[in-house]
């Protein structure tokens, strides 16, 4: 289902940054690079759960 295990790995550290990011302009800043960096990712994987998974 996950097509670049690599990129889903980085956005989890990412995220396991943000939640340990004590400074709101660091945090801010990780968020904001990790919406630029990871939307594709996110948008393929719900076009693949819509097509692959879910039935109408």
């Amino acid at each position: 289902m996950i097509e670049d295990e690599e990129l889903w790995v980085e956005a989890m550290a990412s995220r396991n940054n943000v939640s340990h990011a004590y400074n709101e302009g660091i945090a801010v800043r990780i968020v904001s690079e990790t919406k630029a960096k990871y939307i594709d990712m996110f948008e393929v994987l719900e076009k693949k759960i819509k097509s692959d998974w879910i039935s109408e």
